[in-house]
C-alpha cells in the first residue's frame, strides 16, 4: 500500500468523522446532515468539500477541516509506524472512533449510547487481539464499576452544589456516558492496564482543570463551583496513550 492511498483512506476516515459528529447528536441515527445555522439540508458537494451552506451561505466549522488534517495525517504515521499490538488497519479504526467521542463530546457534553454500543463491540475485538479476551472483559467491567462509584459521587456533589447557588440547572460533575465509554475502553486495554488509562484520565484532566482555572483567575472570569468540562476526552487520551505507546506509557509510571 503506497502513501498516496494511505492519504485517501485517512481522508475518507475523516469524512466518516465529520459526518457521525454532525449527524448522530442531533438525530441519533444515521441521516442527511444539516446546516448547524439554518437546520437545512447540505447538498452533498457542498458537505464533502466543505462548502459554505448553499441556503444561508454561513462557513462550515472550523472543526471539520482540523480532523481532516489530524485524522488524514495521523493515519499516514500509523502506516509508516503500525503498532505491534494492533496493526495498521485495526490501529486506525481505533483512531478514528477516539475521534468521534472526542468531537462529539467536546461540542455537545455527550457520549451517545449508539458510540457507545459501537465501541463495545470495536472493544472486544481490539481486547481479543491484543490482551484475551478473558483480561479484556475484566478490563471493562473493572472500569465500569470504578467510573459509577465515581458518578455516584458526582450526583453527592451536583445536588450539593444546587443547594449552594439556589437552583438546580441539571449540570453533572460526571456524566453518565463517562461510565459507560471508560467500560468500552476497559475492553480495550484488559486488566490491568484498563484501571491505569484512568488515571492518566483523572491526570490529564487535572492539568487541564489547573491550567484553565490559572487562565481564568487571571482574566477574572472565574466563578466558584461553576466549572464543568467533558470529562470524555481525557478518558480517550489516557486510554492511546497505554495503547498505541505502550512502552512510553510504563517509563511515565517507573
Amino acid at each position: 500500500m503506497n502513501i498516496i492511498f494511505t492519504l485517501f483512506y485517512g481522508l475518507m476516515l475523516a469524512l466518516l468523522v465529520n459526518y457521525l459528529a454532525d449527524v448522530l447528536p442531533v438525530a441519533r441515527r444515521l441521516d442527511h446532515p444539516v446546516c448547524r445555522h439554518c437546520q437545512e439540508d447540505l447538498a452533498l458537494v457542498e458537505y464533502v468539500l466543505l462548502r459554505p451552506c448553499g441556503h444561508c451561505g454561513k462557513p462550515r466549522l472550523g472543526r471539520s477541516l482540523a480532523v481532516i488534517v489530524a485524522l488524514a495525517g495521523g493515519t499516514i504515521l500509523l502506516w509508516l509506524y503500525p503498532p505491534s499490538n494492533m496493526g495498521f488497519w485495526l490501529s486506525s479504526v481505533v483512531l478514528a472512533y477516539f475521534f468521534v467521542i472526542i468531537v462529539i463530546d467536546l461540542e455537545n457534553h455527550l457520549i451517545l449510547h449508539v458510540t457507545t454500543l459501537a465501541g463495545a463491540a470495536l472493544g472486544l475485538l481490539v481486547g481479543f487481539v491484543t490482551v484475551g479476551l478473558s483480561r479484556s472483559l475484566i478490563g471493562g467491567i473493572s472500569n465500569l464499576g470504578i467510573m459509577f462509584i465515581f458518578y455516584l459521587l458526582g450526583v453527592v456533589f451536583a445536588r450539593y452544589r444546587a443547594r449552594r447557588l439556589g437552583k438546580d440547572d441539571s449540570e453533572e460533575a460526571l456524566g453518565f456516558g463517562d461510565v459507560t465509554i471508560s467500560g468500552v475502553l476497559g475492553l480495550m486495554l484488559g486488566w490491568p492496564w484498563s484501571w491505569l488509562a484512568l488515571v492518566y484520565g483523572v491526570l490529564f484532566a487535572g492539568v487541564f482543570t489547573i491550567l484553565l482555572v490559572a487562565f481564568l483567575l487571571v482574566t477574572r472570569r472565574f466563578e466558584s463551583m461553576n466549572i464543568f468540562m467533558a470529562y470524555g476526552p481525557y478518558l480517550v487520551a489516557g486510554t492511546f496513550v497505554l495503547l498505541f505507546f505502550p512502552e512510553f506509557a510504563l517509563k511515565l509510571i517507573r
